[in-house]
């Protein structure tokens, strides 16, 4: 039979044991926390990442959407100038020939 002293040397012993079963539980908590902390700040690093990668590449896009379109326009305008010039210069010599025509009706007249 047990003896008082065998009983609480084996009351202490599972104490003991229970102690060290509930550190070596606390740091396996304490190392899962961390881990899943690292695990969701390296996830959301990735997703900022992912995310800061999209936006750059639809900055680009627009970048290059509205480039093309600004060099629509501007041969557009270009065209149209090219066009007024030309209309300009012939009512220029019109009016020139005019000129010289009415100068040289006056002077001969």
């Amino acid at each position: 039979m047990f003896t008082v002293l065998e009983a609480f040397k084996a009351i202490k012993e599972t104490h003991v044991e229970a102690k060290k079963i509930v550190a070596d539980a606390n740091a396996q908590a304490e190392r899962i926390r961390k881990e899943a902390e690292e695990k969701a700040l390296s996830a959301h690093e990735e997703a900022y990442e992912d995310a800061l990668r999209d936006a750059e590449q639809k900055a680009n896009s627009l970048k290059r959407k509205a480039a093309k379109k600004a060099e629509r326009e501007l041969g557009n305008i270009s065209s149209q100038a090219e066009k007024q010039a030309e209309k300009i210069e012939m009512r220029a010599k019109k009016n020139f020939t005019e000129a010289v025509e009415a100068v040289l009706s006056i002077v001969l007249q």
